[in-house]
């Protein structure tokens, strides 16, 4: 994946101050100077990919996940008319860096579901979820790296 590519990724699903991008390929991070980062969010927000919502806070836009998403190779976009039942499901996985594109592509149809980030890894919405993703999940091996769990509103106070 391109710096480009990688930047969004790190913004999905959440807002970062200034340039307080981290990246996990690891010589990477080193490679990256802040001028060429500061350069690299220009042109994104120049392409309508990112926008600076406040003084140094960055966010990506619906036109970035769009991008992102017809990037990432062998992606097969999961039927998205899922009835809008309330949010009960809850995703957690730990899908490996060697399948990091994968995982890239989970959170962003993830996103694109309504389901909302609690951790990196844990995710929250409405099931249940289309048999085409789950079929995608099984054709590309990552079904035993994901784990499912149906939830339910409880007041405890």
């Amino acid at each position: 994946m391109s710096l480009v590519d990688d930047v969004l990724n790190e913004l999905i699903g959440k807002r970062r101050r200034g340039y307080g991008i981290y990246f996990t390929g690891g010589d990477d991070a080193e490679k990256i100077s802040r001028g060429v980062l500061r350069v690299t969010l220009w042109r994104l927000r120049k392409r309508g990919y990112v926008i600076n919502e406040k003084k140094g806070v960055w966010k990506i836009t619906d036109a970035g996940k769009e991008y992102l998403l017809k990037k990432l190779p062998r992606t097969r976009r999961a039927d998205k008319k899922s009835p809008a039942n309330a949010k009960n499901l809850i995703i957690v996985f730990d899908i490996p860096e060697s399948k990091r594109k994968m995982r890239d592509w989970l959170r962003i149809e993830l996103i694109s579901f309504g389901f909302e980030m609690l951790q990196k890894s844990v995710w929250f919405g409405p099931g249940p979820l289309p048999e085409k993703f789950i079929r995608t999940l099984g054709e590309w091996n990552i079904t035993p790296y994901v784990k499912f769990f149906s939830a339910e509103v409880a007041d405890i106070i």
